[in-house]
């Protein structure tokens, strides 16, 4: 299994222009939630995880609810990660704990997280 620093070193291979240090926050949040082995088809459940797991480090208090009602296209940096882990043979196990928020945030607030997004300008993520 790889630890975040590995997840990093791949994402910075593929050629991901996101910062290292934000990157780091990416990979923290995905192996926090599941280990990151050798790649295997997630089913929709799981792969709704791993995009959540990862979408909280931008929006702490997001849910399955509020994540689906996100547009695709500000999602797709998200499923980028995702692809540029599969390309190399890697991903999520899929072993992905029940929906809680991350990084110390209180699992009330969460529960009531409207998410305001913009529409992808063509920055950074």
């Amino acid at each position: 299994m790889m630890d975040s620093t590995d997840v990093v070193h791949v994402w910075h291979q593929a050629g991901n222009p996101t910062p290292v240090g934000r990157l780091s926050l990416y990979a923290q949040a995905l192996t926090a939630d599941a280990p990151i082995g050798a790649y295997r088809t997630l089913n929709d459940a799981q792969e709704d995880r791993a995009i959540l797991a990862l979408f909280r480090v931008d929006r702490p208090h997001a849910t399955i609810a509020s994540l689906h009602q996100v547009p695709p296209l500000a999602l797709s940096g998200y499923h980028q990660l995702l692809h540029d882990l599969a390309r190399e043979g890697l991903g999520p196990d899929g072993g992905f704990r029940a929906e809680a928020p991350r990084f110390g945030h209180s699992p009330d607030t969460a529960l009531h997280q409207r998410v305001e997004t913009t529409a992808f300008s063509g920055g950074e993520l």
